[in-house]
């Protein structure tokens, strides 16, 4: 499934490589776009500031227009959660709101961010949500209860958050790299940047590194003329391999060694 600009979402059938089917029903860019855990829905949230779902042949079944988000829809997800499916929104008017995906009646709304929310993302068999956004934010709340857990500031706008599928931690793509927050130790563990000098390696600091007051400021000073953005991050089904894409048009692959 994609969302494109062109105000239209695509069904794709993965061997052929050809698109099957056509969405159309919004009036402006469709940002974000995501199918409910049973793979009978879909969502879609857009730049008209709509969230819409459809079935799979490509009908437009709901817009949601009571408790909408008053700015554009930036990402929609369903939870993983078949028995009790919800799904979340985020926008640039700052909040996530959670719905019941089969009512699309609103059960939650989450403030919190102070800009516009990116990105979120469902921690498997948990209640929990991660979102980020571009006030610099990491998010961490639980769906169920409605709650706000904790949160990670960073320098830089958060582009994705990524919960990994094998260990408590969410990885986040940012304007300056790829930062790991390790939950249960609340703490950021690792930092990968890439910068825009060919004559420099890829840089990956751990948690020891992260303490050096002094070394970090002088990280800071550099970072800001040589850093590469990670615009989107993806998992292996093991959880072992992070593919990420930059803004320098490369995609680059991490592997979560033991030491």
């Amino acid at each position: 499934m994609s969302s494109s600009w062109d105000k239209t979402l695509r069904l794709w059938d993965l061997e052929s490589g050809k698109s099957t089917v056509t969405f159309v029903d919004h009036e402006k860019d469709i940002l974000s776009c995501s199918f409910s855990a049973d793979n009978r829905q879909i969502a879609s949230g857009s730049m008209d500031k709509t969230i819409k779902i459809w079935n799979t042949v490509g009908q437009c079944k709901y817009t949601v227009q009571e408790d909408a988000h008053t700015d554009w829809v930036s990402n929609v997800r369903f939870s993983p959660d078949t028995k009790d499916p919800v799904l979340a929104t985020a926008s640039w008017d700052g909040t996530i709101k959670v719905w019941d995906s089969n009512t699309m009646t609103l059960k939650n709304t989450f403030n919190g961010h102070t800009n516009a929310v990116l990105s979120l993302d469902f921690a498997q068999k948990s209640h929990y949500l991660a979102s980020g956004g571009k006030d610099g934010n990491i998010m961490l709340w639980n769906v169920k209860e409605g709650s706000f857990l904790k949160h990670k500031e960073h320098n830089a706008s958060i582009n994705q958050v990524l919960f990994s599928p094998v260990k408590y931690w969410i990885v986040a793509a940012t304007d300056n790299g790829i930062l790991v927050w390790n939950l249960p130790k609340d703490k950021i563990i690792a930092r990968l940047t890439v910068h825009d000098d060919e004559d420099d390696d890829d840089e990956f600091k751990a948690e020891e590194d992260l303490d050096d007051d002094e070394n970090k400021e002088k990280d800071k000073k550099i970072r800001k003329k040589r850093d590469i953005a990670c615009t989107s991050i993806a998992w292996n089904r093991e959880g072992n391999l992070l593919f990420a894409g930059f803004a320098d048009n490369i995609i680059r692959v991490y592997e979560v060694v033991k030491v």
